[in-house]
């Protein structure tokens, strides 16, 4: 799968990556940093799942950032991009009913989430509580 880059990608790319990355003295710490900063946009990603928001557009983001060190990121991405891109055309191909049952099932969950987060954190203006 041949990746695209945009004009941010290429600059990136060309100007900055590149030469960070083979300079005798800042190669190593980039990586570190690419790696650190990675590493945290996944984890708040794993934590912002289960609430609503988007977790794990997140998480896409942080792989997206550690696979410009890591091929198992990278595939991983790609993994993910294809399985994502596998969902959304089979529910496109299902009739309305069975689209519409996804829709409604998927804002039930982020009402529940967005409720069951509200009560951990001790909300009480619950009308129904």
């Amino acid at each position: 799968m041949a990746v695209r880059l945009t004009a941010w990608g290429v600059f990136f790319r060309d100007r900055l990556h590149h030469p960070l990355r083979a300079h005798p003295v800042f190669g190593f710490p980039y990586r570190v940093a690419i790696t650190v900063v990675g590493v945290v946009v996944v984890i708040l990603g794993l934590i912002m799942v289960p609430a609503p928001g988007p977790g794990w557009l997140v998480v896409i983001a942080g792989l997206g950032i550690l696979s410009t060190e890591y091929s198992w990121a990278r595939r991983l991405l790609h993994f993910t991009q294809r399985q994502v891109a596998a969902w959304t055309r089979w529910v496109l191909r299902q009739p309305l009913a069975v689209r519409a049952v996804v829709g409604f099932s998927g804002f039930v969950l982020l009402v529940a989430c967005l409720l069951v987060s509200l009560r951990l954190s001790g909300w009480t203006g619950f009308p129904f509580s």
